[in-house]
């Protein structure tokens, strides 16, 4: 199982875009809490429905990225081999795989809110 060291590093990397995404939405947040609509808060719905999806696609892929390690080496032990994946790769996959979605959202959320 070979992990793809450019994307993890990219993963990461747009991973330290969040305090910028943070200090972008704070006024935005600041001035929808001072609306008296709780339906006139759109960015507000927007971050947690985003970070909800977020969350549940990033466990989703964690699970995905272990049985697919699990499946590797019970078919490597089937037909008498060493399986390739070792408990690090597999937990590096999991991470990186469960990070993915989350950097996504921050990297997009970081153009948005800079664009506008």
């Amino acid at each position: 199982m070979a992990l793809k060291r450019t994307s993890a590093s990219q993963a990461y990397t747009d991973l330290l875009l969040a305090p910028m995404v943070v200090a972008a939405r704070m006024p935005i947040l600041w001035q929808e809490a001072m609306t008296l609509h709780p339906k006139d808060r759109h960015e507000t719905r927007r971050m947690f429905s985003e970070k909800l999806a977020a969350t549940q696609e990033g466990i989703v892929a964690a699970q995905v990225a272990f049985g697919h390690a699990m499946f590797e080496s019970w078919t490597a032990l089937a037909f008498g081999q060493m399986p390739k994946a070792t408990p690090r790769h597999t937990a590096q996959a999991m991470m990186q795989a469960s990070l993915a979605p989350a950097a996504r959202k921050v990297k997009a959320n970081a153009k948005r809110l800079t664009s506008a």
